[in-house]
């Protein structure tokens, strides 16, 4: 073989196991042509690789939890490489190329999907139960709201990268999710799921399927962003388009008879191709209205409760083309948590006190939105008819006063003055209210923690309070301040509340 590098030399070969199937990633040069095939007994796949080489340790491949055995490689033809995967199984192949990304070059991608065998069991602390298990809530007849939290990216998909090319999209969305996951779990009348559990890729197609598999009343994909400079920052919620819906609904008309797509979300099964053409398509335009008004209500719902917590790049929700958002039958929402890209947002993101702080103010959002417009036959319906269950939080908006948030929430004056130490009717805009229920408030804000600051040049110290929304009394305290001089390169401690 000739010294100098081939275009097509194999740098790196990677295997991820997700539920259903196993992705080998295999990182190269450049594009290259290449063939897949099986073979029996034993069970192995075959990848021939044109014009390359070897040039990874295959030997050093982790495959742990996989049912790849072994990777082995060989010269084949004097410049092409053949890779085999000693499998424990027989699988379906199924392989395409991918250009290059801000993390990786050209990478050839091959799935392997399991045949005749099950999933792997899902971890029981965040498995869903069937659909067929869930219709009750303990002996009552009301069942819970199913909330479907997608992790963005993962496996061989690290989304965004971090200022420090260390932080990835992947990572800070799965621990996002979990944190959201274990915060619904506690509280009655809500079923969390998860689209994604570990650090695996799910087809975008998929995980909007996944969520109707579980009758999810709502779909939250939680991802992070970066920007090409380092000032963007904000949370960033989005809905569907109306454009790209009428689009997207145009499309599954055309493809109705091989479609598995249903209307009627949890209270109905109704397949597309059960209709006519005309008749599919106004139903279907009929159920991505109400999908994407249910979106923008509850945007503005956890918009409102993580204003409370972080910065708001957008302040309503914002309409876009996003594929995991394209559900006719659930109010589908995509969480920007904020810019990877931005050092100091960054830090927080990954830092497990305000994730947690974050994940509460979604649940928050989710809860506030449910109880306005709970689902017919769910524990949170039967809670508000009966002025039931736990306490919620409204902040103020223009043009509110007491008596009319104290009728919108059908609760008494006097029981709304008691649950927030009121003496009068006087509320004032961005103030934060308790709404009394029935029982404790399940989301409840974390013991005061601080972030971290550093002073940059023409900054004031009132400035920074007003940055993080914090008074500026509990900032000096909070930094040990006789005055408000600060300078350049100082570090100040941020009070979360």
């Amino acid at each position: 073989m000739p010294a100098t590098v081939l275009a097509g030399d194999i740098r790196d070969l990677r295997v991820w196991r997700s539920p259903d199937y196993t992705r080998v990633v295999i990182d190269l040069g450049s594009r290259v042509e290449y063939s897949v095939f099986v073979l029996d007994n034993p069970h192995r796949v075959v990848i021939d690789v044109n014009d390359s080489r070897m040039l990874a340790d295959v030997a050093r491949v982790d495959l742990v939890d996989s049912p790849v055995r072994s990777v082995r490689s060989a010269v084949r033809n004097q410049r092409d490489t053949r890779i085999v995967l000693d499998m424990d199984g027989p699988v379906n192949p199924s392989s395409f190329t991918l250009p290059p990304n801000d993390e990786f070059g050209d990478r050839l991608v091959v799935d392997l999907y399991d045949l005749g065998a099950e999933s792997p069991a899902r971890p029981a602390e965040i498995a869903p139960s069937s659909p067929a298990e869930r219709q009750t809530v303990s002996s009552s007849s009301q069942r819970n709201i199913v909330v479907a939290i997608d992790a963005g990216h993962g496996g061989d998909d690290p989304g965004a990268i971090g200022f420090d090319g260390r932080i990835r999209e992947k990572d800070v969305a799965l621990a996002i999710s979990r944190a959201v996951f274990e915060r619904l779990r506690g509280i009655p009348g809500y079923e969390p799921v998860m689209i994604r559990q570990g650090d695996y890729y799910v087809r975008l197609q998929q995980r909007p399927q996944l969520a109707r598999q579980n009758r999810a009343d709502i779909f939250l994909s939680i991802h992070a962003d970066s920007f090409s400079t380092s000032r963007a920052e904000g949370v960033t919620v989005y809905a569907l388009s109306q454009t790209i819906a009428e689009d997207e609904n145009i499309r599954r008309v055309a493809e109705k008879e091989n479609s598995a797509d249903l209307l009627g979300g949890v209270s109905g099964d109704t397949s597309l191709k059960n209709f006519e053409d005309d008749l599919a398509l106004t139903l279907l335009d009929l159920s991505m209205a109400w999908s994407i008004e249910q979106s923008v209500a509850a945007g503005s719902y956890i918009l409102n409760a993580i204003g409370s917590v972080a910065r708001l790049r957008r302040d309503v929700p914002q309409q876009g083309n996003l594929w995991v958002l394209r559900s006719p039958d659930i109010p589908s929402l995509l969480i920007e948590t904020g810019y990877l890209s931005n050092p100091r947002e960054a830090r927080l993101l990954t830092s497990a006190d305000y994730q947690r702080r974050l994940a509460d103010a979604i649940v928050q959002g989710v809860m506030n939105y449910f109880y306005e417009r709970p689902p017919e036959g769910t524990l949170v319906a039967w809670q508000k008819a009966n002025n039931q269950g736990p306490d919620r939080q409204y902040v103020v908006q223009r043009g509110d006063s007491l008596s009319l948030i104290a009728q919108r929430h059908n609760v008494n004056m006097a029981q709304l003055r008691a649950a927030n130490n009121l003496r009068g009717d006087i509320v004032q805009l961005g103030q934060t209210l308790t709404i009394p229920g029935g029982g404790p408030m399940p989301v409840v804000s974390a013991p005061p923690t601080v972030s971290e600051h550093t002073i940059s040049r023409g900054e004031t110290l009132s400035g920074i309070a007003e940055r993080y929304r914090v008074s500026l009394s509990r900032l000096r305290e909070a930094n040990d301040l006789r005055s408000d001089t600060i300078r350049i390169g100082q570090v100040l401690q941020i009070p979360a509340f």
